[in-house]
């Protein structure tokens, strides 16, 4: 496994290599991430794992300084897996001008979900994944279904872009309780977990009654009771029309955001 900090080596370590899976992290790694590796290392692919935490990405500064880092551990992950390169931009790599101006447009979620709560984070999501795609010329992109809205986006920029880049959608993992896996679990003592896993399974034995309820009012105070801080939103999507819905289909996903101790959790079901 090689360790490769800049931009100008990592491109010319790929230089004309083939068949190549990229996995973009902001590490703290687990299982989840994982998952992809081993999907990458399946299809006999270079497998390449970014790790940076994007600054572009963040509305809230706090959020940023304490997303958890555990960079010993991310590595021993990547070798135990065989990864093959591990690239560790630093900030000066992926935004080398003193002002960075973002220009993309986000069409799906911006009035609504992350695009209402957290304003400007899918136009910070796409700058960095613009910008690394440009260091790295992938062919496959493995992207986990536990950020779907992200995953969404990202396809869709890259069809947009005429990109050739096949993405590669991966099942979110979960703990037994039911909790996606997610760096940010990190930050949860062991009674919040318990907390987290007795909201998403009353929620997912309810998936089709939160469908068609139109304000869910009903939910989202089941939600704190249970003993969330705030919930940001219960919404139903449908995948195929990429809009809102309150039809149960095979396309459609119930999509949550809500506080717990202070961090905030995403999940989709």
């Amino acid at each position: 496994m090689k360790i490769i900090k800049t931009a100008n080596k990592i491109t010319a370590e790929l230089l004309n290599k083939k068949k190549i899976g990229f996995i973009p992290t902001m590490g703290c790694l687990h299982d989840g991430h994982v998952s992809l590796i081993r999907k990458s290392k399946k299809k006999k692919l270079l497998t390449i794992v970014s790790i940076f935490v994007n600054p572009l990405q963040f509305n809230n500064k706090k959020d940023f300084k304490k997303y958890p880092k555990t960079i010993f551990k991310d590595l021993n992950i990547c070798k135990k897996n065989k990864v093959d390169y591990v690239y560790l931009p630093q900030k000066k790599d992926i935004y080398p001008e003193k002002k960075i101006i973002i220009k993309n447009k986000i069409h799906y979620f911006k009035n609504y979900m992350e695009g209402k709560f957290r304003p400007g984070h899918f136009e910070g999501v796409i700058e960095v994944v613009k910008r690394l795609l440009s260091h790295i010329k992938t062919t496959y992109l493995f992207l986990g279904k536990k950020d779907y809205q992200q995953l969404i986006i990202i396809k869709k920029y890259l069809e947009n872009t005429n990109s050739k880049i096949k993405v590669v959608p991966c099942d979110t993992i979960r703990a037994r309780n039911g909790v996606a896996l997610s760096s940010r679990n990190k930050l949860l003592n062991e009674r919040s977990l318990i907390i987290a896993g007795k909201i998403i399974s009353f929620l997912k034995r309810n998936k089709n009654q939160i469908i068609k309820s139109k304000k869910n009012i009903f939910f989202l105070k089941k939600i704190k009771e249970f003993g969330a801080d705030k919930v940001d939103y219960l919404s139903a999507f449908n995948l195929k029309k990429l809009k809102k819905t309150n039809k149960p289909s095979i396309n459609t996903r119930v999509f949550l955001a809500y506080y717990l101790n202070g961090v905030r959790l995403i999940d989709n079901f």
